[in-house]
């Protein structure tokens, strides 16, 4: 088997020998294998082991296996502790999709720290099997039938071609031990229901199905290739991409002659996998919303507004020698004895004796009125947003700066007329306001 994976690795043009490499080791077979193949047949690598203390006492005992596997065989090893139940608390995911995080975001942290080329990790063809099924039940697109990629970015996966029996074939036959996880039999987990359930009902109708697999994939992923260029080019063509997230014309999308795909495309890498409602929204009502972990979308009048979700907004206080502040908002202050302005929505020249400090920047709610410049009676917030045509989106992102109780600046949009700089004025409090990204 060593010669074999030595082969694949060389006919993909994976890595060398010169690469240091960093195998991911759990301590199950699948890794255990990868770190001995590689170790015996000469590549440079290092063990390193996430303990996810999920397992009480079996977790410790994983690692104290993967430690003393290191030692035997004279490589460096790397280890981190992880309070997995927090992180999926505070990031409200899964166990599996917390692990999978903070796996990966010490891995990569770690290759930069030793100066390492690659990570390896043991995934085998019957975790592509899986893969495969997995996302085929969930609903992925045609993206999510293509199995487990060989290379990911700096993540490599040398096991690919081979399957788990082979992999504990190797084991036994170089006499080395692995470290069993109970857990893998549980088939409330999809995965674990797939593979004791499903699987050998698929090698019972065709044994070889291996082999049609990888061919059958081979295949899949050349027309993948052809959908995604066709695809690609209509979602440059339509959406337009912000700082936070992004913007379809409906007329626009409606126009491409595969809409449902051309949407799939432009908003799966923010977490939204399954489309069909969210495309039958479109010859709907407006203002319908749909959410994935990240981010939510907005069906407007004329638009489909994807934006990524903010964390809860906070009022700010300004001082009156504050010149500027970054947080909730981009604003930047100025007293001046210049009383000239020009019209311009993102700056506010008020009448500095007018107001009171500390100001306050909040956002608005229901009910808020402000005197509009340019009228003397009062108008309704949700009454001037409708005039001035603002999206769901738009009167959520709108922040209010306060003197007082009083409203003197809808933010990148009006002052008040009361606190407008007149003849009698002596100073100007100026307030310019910059979006993210300016």
């Amino acid at each position: 088997m060593e010669d074999k994976v030595v082969k694949h690795i060389d006919e993909n043009n994976l890595f060398s020998k010169e690469d240091k490499l960093i195998v991911a080791i759990s301590g199950g077979c699948d890794s255990v294998a990868l770190a001995m193949i590689l170790h015996r047949t000469g590549y440079s690598i290092s063990l390193a082991h996430c303990n996810f203390n999920l397992r009480n006492s079996e977790s410790d005992k994983d690692q104290l296996f993967v430690e003393s596997l290191a030692k035997s065989i004279g490589v460096l090893f790397y280890s981190k502790s992880f309070d997995t139940l927090k992180y999926v608390k505070e990031k409200k995911v899964s166990i599996q999709m917390a692990a999978r995080d903070l796996r990966y975001e010490w891995l990569n942290s770690l290759l930069i720290e030793t100066n390492s080329k690659f990570i390896v990790v043991g995934h085998h063809l019957d975790d592509s099997q899986e893969t495969l099924f997995i996302n085929l039940i969930r609903g992925t697109g045609i993206k999510g039938l293509l199995g487990i990629n060989n290379i990911n970015g700096k993540i490599i996966r040398p096991l690919l071609p081979f399957r788990k029996s082979d992999i504990i074939s190797y084991l036994n036959k170089i006499n080395q031990d692995y470290r069993e996880d109970i857990s893998n039999s549980d088939i409330k987990y999809i995965r674990n229901n797939i593979r004791k359930n499903l699987m050998p009902i698929i090698y019972s109708i065709n044994p070889s199905y291996d082999k049609t697999f990888v061919d059958e994939l081979s295949h899949l992923s050349e027309v993948y290739e052809v959908y995604n260029k066709v695809i690609s080019q209509d979602v440059k063509e339509i959406v337009d991409y912000k700082k936070n997230g992004l913007i379809i014309l409906k007329e626009d999308l409606l126009n491409t002659s595969h809409p449902k795909s051309v949407l799939r495309h432009a908003v799966s890498p923010y977490g939204f996998n399954k489309v069909d409602h969210i495309y039958q929204a479109l010859f709907s009502e407006s203002g319908k919303r749909f959410y994935s972990n990240t981010s939510e979308i907005l069906i407007d009048r004329s638009k489909i507004i994807l934006r990524k979700l903010m964390p809860e907004s906070t009022n700010k206080f300004i001082s009156i020698n504050d010149k500027q502040i970054l947080f909730p908002i981009n604003l930047s202050f100025l007293v001046s004895d210049n009383l000239a302005y020009v019209d311009n929505h993102s700056i506010a020249y008020l009448d500095y004796d007018l107001l009171e400090f500390p100001l306050k920047i909040m956002k608005w709610k229901d009910g808020d009125y402000f005197y509009p410049l340019g009228m003397q009676k009062k108008k309704k917030l949700s009454d001037f947003f409708i005039d001035n045509k603002l999206s769901l989106f738009d009167k959520e992102d709108v922040w209010l700066l306060y003197s007082g109780n009083n409203i003197v600046w809808v933010v990148g949009y009006r002052i008040d007329d009361r606190f407008k700089l007149t003849k009698d004025s002596k100073k100007a409090y100026i307030a310019e306001y910059k979006k993210a990204g300016e």
